[in-house]
């Protein structure tokens, strides 16, 4: 008879724990089991729950692509203006080393440069690339930057503006060759 009784609270100690409850304390008290997991019924999510999401999403999503597209009209300004003042610092390296060199400005078709020493093309580069446009000084369509043996310029000081999307930024390069970022 005691074996009886001891078989059978076994057999509802394991019942008990494969339904989620234990044993543990007085009576069978409801203990989870393994709580980190969802019950059979309740995998996933529901579909209002989903709804209210992508209603966030919507609501979220056009002000933050005004902001991507901003960030990338003042990169592509930024990167347009390095680029220019790179060219420049070439263009006066290139002209002490080799005795003189020329930097070829072109606004019109859309901002080209042209690095060029001893009738030799050293480097270019464009600036048409993502709504950038070149405007120089006196709103001229091309002008050339002549640079002496010493690398100092042999020019009058340029004002190179490049704009996109109501933006601009400004290199002005004086009559020496120096380059000032506005």
């Amino acid at each position: 008879m005691h074996r009886m009784r001891r078989a059978r609270a076994r057999k509802r100690a394991v019942s008990g724990r494969q339904a989620g409850f234990s044993s543990v304390g007085s009576g069978h008290a409801p203990n989870r089991v393994g709580s980190g997991r969802l019950a059979a019924g309740r995998a996933g999510f529901s579909l209002i729950e989903l709804m209210v999401l992508l209603a966030c999403v919507a609501a979220l999503a056009p002000p933050l692509a005004g902001a991507v597209g901003k960030l990338r009209r003042d990169f592509a300004l930024r990167q347009a203006q390095e680029e220019a003042a790179r060219l420049l610092a070439l263009a006066r390296w290139t002209a002490a080393g080799t005795g003189g060199a020329v930097l070829e400005l072109v606004a019109d078709p859309p901002g080209g440069v042209v690095v060029s020493a001893e009738g030799d093309t050293v480097a270019s580069a464009r600036f048409g690339s993502a709504g950038v446009t070149l405007r120089l000084s006196r709103n001229r369509a091309s002008t050339r930057l002549r640079f002496g043996p010493l690398g100092l310029g042999l020019v009058s000081s340029q004002t190179l503006a490049f704009s996109a999307g109501g933006k601009e930024r400004a290199l002005v390069v004086s009559s020496l060759g120096r380059v000032t970022r506005r």
